[in-house]
């Protein structure tokens, strides 16, 4: 969005710790009944709590599309006389996009930049990270699939210290399987819901109506045996070459979703994680408690986004 928000000086940064418990307070709506009717969670707490954090959350976001604004504005003012080849060639965001489209007939609301704000905040903010405190985690756990990670960086990299380039991505393809079993066992988002177009039949005697809402269990998805085979707890980056998962049917493996509403950041989402990652193992080996079987044992925990219930405490010991 081309805002600072300076997320990593502090663990209290106000807008990170409104946007997690509006997530946690959500959660915790859904998973209990009586907090679902409307007019019955406004007598819990947790209703005037989901309030103040949404406050911030919302008026941060108003406040960067009102400031976005000022400045697409004032940059349009300043390039008015330039050439073309100059304008094409000024740096934009993503939401530099999205104003500029607002100014059009039928463009986007305010009320509607803020969804789109929100959408972004909220699907990036702690995806790719807890994906990568996973990944971190599990590595800790197999050494021996730590070793072929770094094994893969020190030829990729022939020993250098040289930084990262995009061309080198591609090449990085164990550590490529090591992020997507990483999410195939724990699925940053491990359920989508949806609802139905029209009436479908399921089965001979099960038609979901028009207008059902549905939940697609991701979690239980990717850990389907019928789908993943007898091995389908376990910790396995090699599941994902080429000549193992050619015949794995469409829908088997979701944790960006799936079809025209699929995430949007799958692509720099596996970018950045890989480019964070080789980074950190380049230099530091990751130290745990090895598991004793190929089925990691990590608890975890929903808060619509699924979390490690002992949160992500690695060692680190430099290379």
């Amino acid at each position: 969005m081309g805002v600072q928000i300076n997320a990593q000086d502090s663990q209290d940064n106000p807008i990170l710790t409104a946007v997690n418990e509006s997530l946690r307070l959500s959660s915790e709506r859904i998973f209990h009944l009586w907090l679902q009717p409307d007019w019955l969670f406004k007598f819990f707490p947790q209703y005037s709590q989901l309030l103040n954090h949404t406050r911030i959350v919302h008026d941060f976001t108003s406040e960067i599309i009102r400031k976005k604004k000022t400045e697409f504005n004032t940059k349009n003012k300043d390039i008015a006389h330039k050439p073309d080849v100059e304008q094409g060639n000024l740096e934009t965001t993503f939401l530099d996009h999205l104003i500029r489209q607002s100014d059009l007939q039928g463009g986007y609301s305010d009320l509607e930049l803020r969804e789109e704000v929100l959408t972004f905040i909220i699907a990036a903010m702690d995806t790719s990270a807890t994906t990568m405190g996973f990944v971190l985690k599990l590595l800790g756990k197999y050494p021996e699939i730590q070793q072929k990670v770094f094994k893969e960086l020190d030829a990729v990299f022939e020993g250098s210290d040289r930084l990262l380039y995009k061309h080198d991505l591609a090449k990085l393809q164990y550590l490529e399987r090591v992020i997507k079993e990483t999410l195939r066992l724990f699925p940053s988002v491990p359920f989508l819901i949806r609802k139905a177009e029209y009436d479908t039949q399921l089965t001979e005697d099960i038609t979901l109506p028009k207008g059902a809402g549905i939940v697609c269990s991701i979690w239980g998805v990717h850990r389907n045996p019928t789908i993943w085979g007898p091995d389908a707890d376990c910790f396995d980056p090699d599941r994902f070459l080429p000549e193992r998962c050619k015949d794995l049917p469409a829908c088997a493996y979701i944790p960006f979703s799936f079809g025209p509403r699929n995430c949007l950041g799958y692509q720099y989402a596996m970018m950045s994680m890989k480019t964070a990652l080789s980074t950190v193992l380049r230099v530091y080996r990751v130290v745990g408690a090895p598991e004793a079987g190929p089925i990691p044992n990590i608890r975890v925990k929903l808060e619509v986004m699924l979390k490690a219930v002992d949160e992500y405490e690695v060692a680190i010991v430099e290379r």
